[in-house]
């Protein structure tokens, strides 16, 4: 039996929405503005803003713009993503030359080395926390996951971005699960 290798992801929630509005065009300065990404005319993004105004992931675009009528509606665009995606990569290239870019706005990296250096797995998650917080243009949920394999990492990075910063992660954590000092790392034993 093959053991699966103790992994560190770091995910930026809502990445199309963050990477258009970090732009600096006409209309995209602020943060707080509803934003929505749309890709064939359905919703694949949205921001915290329009999220709390009911704008669901795979809606319509009538839809979203009859629940928050004072949204930027985007097209998404890709390439862009990945160019703001490219700030981000070179913090963590100070942390690790060893990164997999999953897709824009999520990627991963062993955790041996990095958690070797800083002093364990807890201290690197919070290192890397405050690391990609601070290289984010628009201000976003951040979240770090730690875990042995891939999959469990990324479950990880999703749940500590979902939680609010200085709160326990929710009942959906698993068991033995221990945020770390950051607000949006989970480090799973």
């Amino acid at each position: 039996m093959m053991l699966a290798t103790r992994t560190i992801v770091v995910w930026c929630a809502d990445w199309p929405a963050v990477a258009l509005m970090g732009t600096g065009r006409a209309g995209l300065e602020d943060p707080q503005q509803p934003c929505v990404v749309l890709r064939a005319n359905r919703v694949v993004a949205t921001n915290a803003t329009a999220r709390s105004e009911g704008v669901r992931i795979g809606s319509r675009r009538r839809e979203a713009q009859r629940l928050c009528p004072a949204a930027l509606v985007l097209e998404r665009d890709l390439d862009r993503e990945a160019r703001a995606f490219e700030a981000v990569l070179a913090t963590l290239d100070d942390i690790t030359p060893r990164i997999e870019i999953t897709r824009p706005g999520t990627v991963l990296f062993p955790a041996r080395g990095p958690s070797r250096y800083f002093g364990g797995d807890e201290a690197v998650a919070a290192k890397l926390h405050s690391v990609v917080s601070a290289a984010l243009l628009v201000p976003t949920a951040v979240g770090v996951g730690v875990a042995d394999g891939v999959f469990a990492a990324t479950l990880a990075a999703r749940q500590a971005g979902r939680a609010q910063p200085g709160a326990q992660p929710s009942g959906a954590q698993p068991s033995g699960a221990q945020p770390s000092g950051a607000g949006g790392a989970l480090v799973i034993p």
